[in-house]
Formats: structure tokens, sequence, C-alpha cells
């Protein structure tokens, strides 16, 4: 989960969008997910899959922090989760590769 001094874009990162994952639960309507520079475009579906499975097993914030990042783990990825500023009702989901 993001601390105060994570959130906001982060300067000098270009991202890119994965596409939205439905996810209605805790006041969400969905999850935008992107995909930080340092992730390859070929690994998008499989991306987007752990973020479906991951959506689906889970109902709380904390059940889908742990989820996300149980599924995109076992590819080499996690993921930063945190509130979009934009639209209250999106949860923002950041992908990098892996520590």
């Amino acid at each position: 989960m993001e601390t105060p001094e994570d959130s906001g874009p982060r300067p000098g990162h270009l991202s890119r969008r994965l596409g939205p994952v439905p996810w209605d639960h805790d006041g969400f309507d969905g999850l935008a997910a992107e995909a930080l520079p340092s992730v390859p475009p070929s690994d998008d579906s499989m991306i987007r899959a752990a973020l479906v499975r991951g959506a689906l097993s889970s109902k709380t914030m904390a059940e889908l922090e742990r989820a996300l990042n149980r599924e995109l783990w076992q590819i080499g990825y996690t993921a930063r989760i945190q509130r979009d500023p934009a639209n209250l009702a999106v949860m923002r989901v950041e992908i990098s590769m892996g520590y």
C-alpha cells in the first residue's frame, strides 16, 4: 500500500496502460493497470491474466494487494497499488519488475 511519500505521479517514469480490470469492492469500480518501462510489452497478456485472477479472488483492499502480488510474483513482477487521484472509483495498479 502507498505511503505518504509514494503518493502522486513519479517523475521520470513513463508507464504503459494495460487496460481496465473490473473490481467492484470497497467502493471501487475497477483497476487501472500500468506497466513501468522496464516491463516488456511481450508480457502484457500474462500480467493482465494475473491481474484478473487476483481481482476475482479478493473482496477487500488487503486481499487485493496480497492476491495481485502473489499472482504477479509467480511471473516475476510486483504491484504498487494506490487510489487514482483523477478518478476515486478506480484503483491504480503500477506493475514493475520483481525484486
